[in-house]
């Protein structure tokens, strides 16, 4: 048996052009707003799970470390993660596990936090924080296409504490949790798969990143391979259609969740 929280950090702006990659924007418009300028309304949602003796946090939104990086995105009604969780009751030193889908900013910035001394520490001491090599090795050595995109402040103060776990294929992570990798948006994202006393639940991060991308040639820009993306999307679909799963979108402002069919 599994309970889960959904948790929203913030919000950020994001070009609908980069958001919706080849899609023409007078198709993309009917499904996704956009302001004057282009641009998009972008959520930043976290999962909390509760499941036997762990309490798994996935994702960990921007954080508000590098907002003056960040201006560009105007990031906005932010929530600080720990007081989120300490709404539902648990400590930061009662998490258990931080599932890190990818080291993009906007999905790790909050697992660091500063300290009272100004150091930049884990946000959740006792925790592992569970990440791909194949993202890590990437991160480490970036692709110039997305380089941009990882702080190191977000996960080096974690490899220095000890508190980092790579995994190199699909895990179980507990009685309820699968993690499960798919490539093409960046190397090694995990996507979580839930079994909530038999009601499936999946967090795909950026593999879906809104209801929109639910469509299979509905790729981002943000899409480092996108031939790849869009054959592991439909690996992901295919899997999720079978089970009749329900999505929880990291980024759709306007849509938490949905159920997928066959």
């Amino acid at each position: 048996m599994a309970n889960f929280h959904i948790i929203e950090t913030g919000y950020f702006l994001a070009d609908g052009g980069a958001m919706f990659g080849p899609i023409p924007k007078k198709y993309w418009q009917k499904r996704y707003p956009c302001d004057n300028n282009n641009m998009c309304l972008m959520a930043m949602r976290c999962l909390f799970i509760e499941t036997g003796e762990r309490r798994i946090l996935v994702d960990c939104g921007a954080g508000d470390k590098q907002l003056a990086k960040l201006k560009y995105y105007r990031p906005h009604n932010l929530k600080e993660l720990r007081s989120e969780i300490g709404k539902i009751g648990y400590s930061p030193e009662e998490v258990t596990d931080v599932v890190l889908t990818h080291l993009h900013f906007d999905h790790c910035g909050g697992g660091t936090v500063f300290n009272e001394a100004g150091n930049i520490v884990p946000a959740f001491p006792r925790a592992t924080y569970w990440l791909s090599r194949a993202q890590w090795d990437n991160y480490r050595n970036p692709m110039l296409y997305e380089a941009s995109s990882f702080f190191p402040e977000n996960i080096e103060p974690v490899y220095e504490a000890g508190l980092l776990r790579l995994i190199e294929s699909d895990r179980q992570l507990g009685d309820s949790a699968t993690l499960k990798l798919y490539y093409g948006h960046t190397p090694g994202q995990i996507v979580l798969f839930l079994d909530d006393d038999g009601e499936q639940i999946i967090f795909p991060a950026d593999v879906v990143p809104t209801s929109a991308h639910l469509s299979l040639g509905w790729l981002s820009a943000y899409d480092n391979n996108a031939a790849l993306a869009m054959e592991e999307k439909k690996r992901f679909l295919d899997e999720a259609k079978v089970r009749n799963a329900t999505l929880i979108f990291f980024h759709d402002a306007y849509s938490r969740m949905e159920q997928v069919k066959p």
